[in-house]
């Protein structure tokens, strides 16, 4: 049937038209509605994610999006093997929604989004990530700094706007080093889960709720990395934004990015 329409419709037609849809019963609805997942016995089940998935992606009308957010969740990847705790089906659920929602959207926004959704804050540990404490020998975890520019936005080296790689020496140039990391870092402390509305297990918000700040558990360290200086001292949610939108105005994100979603969406080898 699909095959069909676009032969009636052309490649134009169709794709328009598919946008133009809107969005089916997100996966936290099915989950909510299937009844089984958000009960006692099944409360820290992964396998409902697995459910949740396969219905969407082979019974949804708005074919389009599901591809397109299937295409984005094979590069801001997220994982149940290591979201754990309470929920961990229905925050892998809000994830695939927030990927369906971005899906013909802005690239800004939905960095914005991943960056405070729970099941990523799980995934790459900016949840209860906390400031440093030298004399604990305690610093702030890496994990989302170092993926967020190496995976999610610029890559390892500096690129031409055909994708191919800048050369010094006849090497690539790599976009950051360590330094850029740690300094980063900072930037992604004093996140914590938001419990508002949640009643475990029956409605498990807080694996839908964008992460809340906390001020008393964020760094106050300057923060210096491509280019960009922040002081320490500017508000953590304000920190956040001049961070993503460095990264977001960077050279590199539009071939690092749009590659990617043409190898998923066009072409194997562009």
């Amino acid at each position: 049937a699909s095959i069909a329409a676009v032969r009636s419709q052309g490649y134009k037609g169709w794709l328009d038209a598919q946008m133009d849809r809107s969005p089916t019963q997100t996966g936290w609805d099915w989950l909510m509605s299937d009844g089984r997942f958000n009960t006692t016995a099944l409360e820290y089940a992964q396998h409902g994610a697995d459910h949740m998935i396969w219905k969407q992606l082979m019974t949804s009308s708005d074919e389009l999006r599901k591809r397109v957010a299937l295409a984005w969740s094979e590069i801001l990847v997220v994982s149940t093997s290591t979201v754990d705790g309470e929920g961990p089906s229905f925050a892998m659920a809000a994830y695939w929604d927030l990927l369906n929602r971005h899906a013909f959207g802005n690239f800004r926004s939905l960095l914005g989004d991943i960056t405070l959704n729970p099941a990523m804050g799980r995934f790459l540990n900016t949840l209860n990530n906390v400031k440093e404490d030298v004399n604990k020998g305690r610093y702030p975890d890496e994990n989302f700094a170092r993926e967020v520019m190496q995976l999610f936005t610029i890559g390892l080296y500096q690129l031409n706007r055909d994708g191919t790689h800048k050369l010094s020496g006849g090497k690539p140039i790599e976009t950051y080093n360590q330094d850029t990391v740690t300094n980063l870092a900072r930037v992604f402390t004093g996140y914590r889960l938001d419990t508002t509305g949640h009643v475990r297990p029956s409605n498990p918000l807080q694996a839908r709720n964008p992460m809340r700040f906390d001020d008393t558990r964020h760094s106050k360290l300057n923060v210096s990395f491509l280019g960009t200086t922040i002081a320490g001292s500017t508000p953590g949610p304000q920190k956040l934004k001049q961070a993503l939108d460095t990264l977001f105005n960077h050279p590199n994100v539009a071939p690092f990015i749009c590659k990617q979603l043409i190898q998923r969406l066009v072409t194997s080898n562009p």
